[in-house]
């Protein structure tokens, strides 16, 4: 799905641990950032996302939203989904 999305930029993609990933992506705008964020968070997978001028302070602000996700999960499953996606 994300090499579909990003198939015109230049990107990294990291397996950290068993259910981590870390994906960099260079030269993209804001909002195809968020249709990527979307489009995985509607599968029930909590998205962190971060820009920054390199690599460890993109990855903070990602780690970031991950934590707000911890404290507003997106799905549940008697109310839908909501909750937020973070800026």
């Amino acid at each position: 799905m994300l090499r579909f999305l990003f198939h015109e930029v230049n990107f990294e993609i990291h397996v950290v641990k068993r259910d981590t990933v870390v994906i960099y992506v260079w030269n993209i705008q804001q909002t195809d950032l968020w249709q990527a964020a979307v489009m995985v968070a509607v599968t029930d997978i909590e998205v962190g996302y971060g820009k920054g001028l390199g690599k460890r302070e993109a990855r903070k602000k990602a780690e970031q939203v991950l934590r707000k996700w911890d404290k507003d999960p997106i799905s549940k499953e008697e109310e839908g989904y909501s909750g937020n996606f973070g800026t």
